[in-house]
């Protein structure tokens, strides 16, 4: 008889993100324009290249969109609540997180950081930029499940106080520069002026 964790795959699911508020933006950042679509489903086909399986976690997004839609299962606490659901809809050991709000975020960056899960002996595989963890673009083990359930439910909802107590590999700013990427693709789009800022990198990009 199979045990639990060999009806897992060993494929990579992929999760964007596309919940939580967006007070300073002033709109819903799932909507907002992004080249030939929105960020949302420039998120998803960026995801798409990495990941054998996407979908969105979020309680309000747009119809019509090419893959699943789960919601949270408990609004309101953050983007660990976003995990949360990731991975407990996940038929796969390792999955693959992106918030919709980081449009720099190349395909290229999405593979190479999911294969690093081979071999790897850490549950959580997290880029750090100028500082600062970038838990919305990195890899979660199904393993975590539990302490994350723990954590929300002791209403802890903050992922960087929790990561502290978990299995973590950091993927250091010059491992990342070493591979080929830029930090400045991590920018997170929270204002219209951050916005303008990644629309300019990406048409400089691009151009």
């Amino acid at each position: 008889m199979a045990s639990e964790a060999d009806s897992f795959s060993d494929d990579l699911t992929g999760f964007v993100l596309a919940g939580g508020a967006s007070r300073r933006m002033g709109r819903d950042k799932a909507r907002i324009p992004w080249e030939d679509g929105t960020l949302l489903t420039h998120a998803i086909e960026q995801m798409k290249c990495a990941a054998s399986k996407v979908f969105v976690i979020g309680a309000v997004v747009p119809e019509n969109l090419p893959v699943p839609v789960l919601p949270d299962k408990v609004p309101g606490l953050g983007p660990l609540a976003g995990i949360e659901a990731a991975l407990s809809n996940s038929a796969t050991h390792w999955n693959l997180v992106l918030a919709v709000d980081l449009p720099l975020v190349t395909p290229a960056m999405l593979k190479w950081i999911s294969d690093l899960r081979t071999g790897a002996v850490e549950r959580a595989l997290i880029p750090r930029v100028k500082s600062r963890l970038q838990p919305l673009c990195a890899i979660y083990h199904r393993d975590l499940l539990p302490e994350i359930d723990k954590a929300l439910s002791l209403q802890r909802s903050s992922i960087h106080r929790l990561l502290e107590r978990l299995s973590t590999r950091i993927i250091e700013e010059d491992e990342l520069i070493a591979a080929g990427f830029v930090p400045e693709m991590f920018l997170n789009v929270n204002s219209p002026e951050d916005l303008e800022r990644a629309r300019a990198m990406a048409k400089t990009k691009h151009g």
